[in-house]
């Protein structure tokens, strides 16, 4: 597939995922986002801020409800639930990370999760997250580990669902109907085994490849939520978190889900 079928069918995938989410789940998912990224008030209140690859917009809200002077969620497809966002100030751009519409050194932070791994470009992708970014500014990235059980299978699936696809989407998709799966579950699925591209990486790659090579300071990783908090989210149909500094984790996920903020 060329660019542009990458990026259709990326952003339908997602779509169709995100516009099944409840009030009360959306809300949750937004919480988690937050809370992976070490997003507090302290760091979003009156700040220009840019959520790249925002999806369903729940992050969007939360970074409004920080105290956020302005929020712009760009995406494929974006999906989201236009009653929340009444008298607050974000904007929604459709449109591709690897040519934002926005000029050099724009916003005060810039945030994306679990979107620059599915890119034609992951590289180009980021150094368009760092052009926009402010001098001094923050970036926060999400990015898919390496390693572990876990995406190994998962590595093994996606040779019969994406790279050789025997099994189909829409096969998959009546199989989670079957099944009653809760909506969380069938985006798990969906985002593990059919999203076109999926890139893993250590953390000591994402510094090298990514941070230092695009000039950012103070890069470092934010720990994951604690697991007590993760089981809190999951009760509340969130995607699942884990602690990745613990044996069980690293043996199950590698890296898991790494989150790095730096400066620009």
């Amino acid at each position: 597939m060329n660019k542009i079928s990458i990026e259709q069918n990326t952003g339908k995938l997602y779509q169709s995922c995100f516009e099944i989410f409840d009030d009360e789940q959306w809300l949750h998912q937004g919480e988690l986002l937050a809370e992976q990224l070490g997003l507090n008030r302290q760091q979003v209140a009156d700040k220009v801020c840019f959520d790249g690859g925002c999806g369903h917009g729940a992050l969007v809200y939360q970074l409004a409800q920080l105290g956020a002077q302005q929020v712009v969620g760009l995406d494929l497809e974006p999906t989201i639930k236009a009653e929340k966002f009444n008298n607050l100030n974000v904007e929604f751009i459709k449109g591709s990370l690897l040519e934002i519409p926005f000029p050099d050194d724009h916003f005060d932070l810039v945030v994306s999760s679990g979107v620059v791994h599915h890119t034609v470009d992951p590289e180009k992708a980021f150094s368009e997250l760092v052009r926009i970014l402010k001098p001094g500014g923050k970036i926060v990235l999400g990015v898919y580990g390496k390693h572990g059980l876990f995406p190994w299978i998962l590595w093994c699936a996606r040779l019969v669902t994406v790279k050789v696809p025997l099994i189909r989407q829409p096969l998959m998709d009546r199989l989670i109907s079957i099944f009653g799966f809760d909506p969380i579950i069938r985006y798990q699925i969906l985002d593990y085994l059919y999203v076109p591209l999926l890139k893993r990486y250590s953390p000591r790659q994402l510094l090298k490849e990514y941070f230092h090579k695009n000039g950012l300071r103070d890069a470092h990783r934010i720990a994951n939520i604690t697991p007590e908090k993760g089981r809190k989210f999951t009760s509340q149909r969130t995607s699942y978190s884990y602690d990745y500094r613990t044996f069980k984790s690293r043996l199950l996920f590698g890296h898991g889900f790494i989150v790095i903020e730096a400066t620009k």
